[in-house]
């Protein structure tokens, strides 16, 4: 098998992959701004204004910064292998860590906020922290950009980075792996190829580890975050945003009156809901009520039994500028009265776990 080195396909694409990771930079600085300007409006509103986290940080965001680590610790070792500067690329991992340390602690008040007041003392604070956050990734983004479009500052004019870097021979020499297969004597090639790769790794061993390491890095931020963090369990009071909804449950219950058997009883689901889009109508099969063992979906026919809890949703357009107020009905098993129960967006797979009280 043949390999070539990659530092000539880098050199190559040396203004593309600053370009790229303009973008991202870019990307996120506009996201740090969306949050900055939330924490100025809010203040100016003396607080009476929307608070969505899922508006202003997304799994996306996270998975921008992942690609601006890798990409920056890749020209790291193309810039150390030629003996070029590489701080910038050093600053760029250290302002992402902690803009990455900046947007979690932003989102988890973001969530405080959704539910509950803050001093404001703490959300000039976060202002403050919104600020550095912007400014520290917006800074860099600029001799990003400079790379990219391959101005040279030092003489002002434009220059090629091809020629800066001297591409030569030995970075595109090919590095020859010789596998065979022996169909009488698999064994001969495994250690063969085992002892061939052991040669390759110790050849290439500062590069292959960091790639190991970004790697690890990536499984140990992604899923964890995505899990516990992005798309972890609500609780009532709390709002779940879709991209056509915003949704908040408000109080739930159970109920045995003018129950169809006595094997069954109803949990009424109460919620406040504001539409992203226009004309948009939730499908009642999306919002399965679970428990351990059984999952129920909303039913029309029993809302005339709770009249006096809210109104039923019944398919209606959801308003764009205010909340509105609706409740759904299940018919669930007796023996699960007991059980924990979740409210399940299956689109999403997001889920609200619900603490009911007894109706009467």
């Amino acid at each position: 098998m043949i390999l070539r080195r990659p530092y000539a396909i880098l050199i190559k694409s040396f203004r593309l992959i600053h370009l790229i990771l303009f973008a991202l930079l870019a990307y996120i600085t506009y996201r740090a701004n969306s949050i900055l300007s939330f924490f100025k409006d809010y203040i100016s509103t003396s607080g009476n204004i929307e608070v969505i986290s899922s508006n202003y940080i997304s799994t996306f965001l996270f998975i921008s910064f992942i690609f601006v680590i890798v990409l920056s610790v890749v020209i790291f070792l193309l810039m150390r292998y030629k003996k070029k500067p590489k701080l910038l690329y050093v600053i760029i991992v250290i302002v992402s860590i902690l803009s990455v340390i900046c947007f979690l602690y932003l989102y988890s008040n973001l969530k405080e906020l959704e539910v509950s007041n803050m001093s404001a003392r703490n959300i000039r604070l976060l202002r403050d922290i919104s600020r550095f956050n912007f400014w520290g990734m917006f800074i860099i983004c600029l001799p990003v950009l400079v790379r990219g479009l391959g101005f040279d500052i030092k003489k002002f004019n434009f220059s090629k980075d091809l020629n800066e870097l001297k591409l030569e021979k030995e970075d595109s020499e090919e590095v020859e792996i010789n596998i065979g297969f022996e169909s009488d004597n698999i064994k001969k090639v495994g250690r063969r190829v085992l002892r061939e790769l052991k040669y390759y790794y110790a050849e290439n061993k500062f590069f292959i580890n960091i790639i190991l390491i970004i790697i690890t890095l990536i499984l140990i931020i992604s899923f964890p975050f995505n899990k516990f963090v992005m798309n972890r369990d609500l609780n009532e009071k709390e709002t779940l945003g879709t991209n056509y909804f915003n949704i908040k449950v408000t109080d739930s219950f159970i109920s045995e009156k003018n129950r169809i058997s006595k094997d069954y009883c109803y949990f009424i689901i109460k919620f406040s809901i504001k539409g992203k889009t226009d004309k948009y109508e939730l499908k009642l099969d999306n919002f399965v009520l679970e428990t351990k063992e059984n999952k129920y979906i909303p039913s029309l026919k029993y809302y005339y039994y709770f009249e006096d809890v809210g109104i039923g949703y019944r398919e209606q357009e959801l308003d764009t500028s205010d909340y509105e107020d609706y409740i759904f009905i299940y018919n669930i098993k007796k023996e699960d009265q007991e059980e924990e129960f979740k409210l399940n967006y299956i689109i999403d797979e997001r889920k609200i776990k619900l603490n009911p009280t007894i109706l009467d």
